[in-house]
């Protein structure tokens, strides 16, 4: 099992916006994590990268339970995270975001991102923080596979971005994770779209697990669309 997370609880501090969360993920699976805002999705993803607070519960990846607070760890592990933020090295261009994402690698990456990010590699020499917010995602994108990730968990893949960019992601994920054997976890606001990458949902109610299953199987239940309107 790459990521085993056993009755996760925490938050910040003494704030406690995760409730007994248990998942799991296999090499090449991928999850979507659902909710309305504020349901503690992005906190569930902080808490497995180490950067929020676990009160109880366990993380453990290839079977090895992790210390709270430990972000390294993930990356010596072959996790990488992708914020809301995209976490790109603004002042950086973007082949010095490739390089160093290179050189911090997990293992050897033989993948050629520019085959599907050709875009990037007519910007190999502009500084990432003045791309757009979608040319800047593909550069976090790339930069993952770059570093040879088991695992890319994203936070909103496609918060703010045009159509044709959103098309383009999704493609480049599925193929990759099929293709390579990467699993996804990922956030995002849109769940017809989050379902249409991922095979299986966990959907997030005040913190706690409400529904989860199949894709396919969940896309028609009504309980869905009830745990998603605001």
């Amino acid at each position: 099992m790459l990521l085993d997370i056993r009755e996760l609880s925490g938050g910040y501090k003494d704030i406690e916006i995760v409730n007994e969360v248990s998942l799991t993920l296999d090499e090449g699976e991928t999850l979507a994590l659902l909710g309305r805002n504020g349901t503690g999705k992005t906190t569930l993803l902080r808490m497995i990268m180490g950067l929020a607070d676990r009160s109880r519960g366990t993380i453990s990846i290839d079977g090895v339970p992790l210390p709270p607070r430990s972000p390294a760890a993930l990356s010596r592990a072959g996790v990488t995270f992708l914020p809301d933020t995209r976490g790109v090295f603004p002042r950086l261009t973007v082949d010095e975001n490739l390089r160093l994402a290179r050189m911090n690698a997990y293992r050897r990456c033989s993948l050629d991102v520019f085959s599907y990010f050709p875009d990037l590699a007519l910007r190999s020499h502009q500084f990432a923080g003045t791309l757009s917010g979608g040319l800047q995602q593909q550069v976090a994108i790339a930069r993952a596979l770059m570093t040879g990730s088991r695992l890319i968990i994203i936070d909103e893949l496609t918060q703010g971005l045009q159509p044709s960019i959103v098309e383009l992601l999704v493609d480049v994920l599925v193929a990759v994770s099929a293709q390579q054997g990467i699993a996804l976890l990922l956030v995002d606001q849109n769940p017809q779209l989050a379902m249409s990458i991922c095979r299986r949902v966990i959907v997030l109610d005040h913190g706690r697990p409400a529904i989860s299953g199949n894709s396919s199987v969940l896309s028609a239940d009504p309980r869905l669309t009830d745990l998603l309107i605001v």
